[in-house]
């Protein structure tokens, strides 16, 4: 007998919580329709792109989209134009030369019409990519091999010398590579990036 009002009890509690849940339950579903009957569906905001003018293109003055590391030996002999050479009279280095290429767009040559805009519709015509800087990396390149006759006077510049064809050298075989294709390529990509990040649809980059 105690344990049947025992057993009675226990499930008298546990058809009390469900009850009390169901009720619960049914409260918050009742509620939530409420609010979403009252709550007004947000109305979407058409995307609109940012106003972009031509000084804000040219602020970034000469874009470089590509950059080469490159090296080259030079060698270079100085040889007197009198009866010496016939002797073997010379001076002569070998300089080996580390340098750095960037190519890409002299901003500064857009004109006016280079930007036109409607709308979310944009089109940029870039003027062509050229080799902007060339510089020798002064830490690496240095003089491996010098050697002068007795009877010729040395050249204070000619190490100079050698550190400007090793530019011109350096030069050479970054357009070999398609340096300038490259910065082509990669500056249409990096202004259609940048105008579909400002809002715009339709991008159109040409470049010249």
């Amino acid at each position: 007998m105690e344990k049947t009002r025992r057993g009675s009890f226990t499930w008298g509690i546990v058809a009390l919580i469900v009850i009390a849940i169901a009720s619960a339950a049914s409260c918050w579903v009742g509620y939530a329709a409420f609010k979403a009957l009252r709550t007004p569906t947000p109305t979407p905001t058409p995307t609109r792109a940012v106003v972009v003018n031509i000084e804000q293109i040219r602020q970034q003055a000469e874009l470089a989209t590509v950059k080469y590391t490159l090296s080259t030996d030079i060698t270079s002999a100085r040889v007197p134009d009198d009866i010496r050479k016939e002797f073997g009279v010379k001076e002569e280095i070998v300089l080996i030369a580390y340098g750095e290429v960037a190519a890409g767009f002299d901003l500064g040559k857009l004109d006016q019409d280079a930007l036109w805009m409607e709308g979310t519709r944009v089109q940029l015509h870039l003027p062509a990519p050229e080799i902007l800087y060339v510089k020798l990396d002064n830490e690496r390149t240095h003089v491996v091999y010098y050697e002068k006759s007795w009877f010729i006077d040395h050249d204070l510049d000619i190490e100079g010398k050698a550190r400007q064809e090793a530019e011109e050298s350096i030069r050479q075989a970054a357009l070999e590579s398609e340096v300038l294709q490259r910065a082509r390529e990669y500056g249409q990509l990096f202004f259609e990036n940048w105008f579909y990040s400002m809002g715009f649809a339709e991008v159109r980059v040409i470049v010249d």
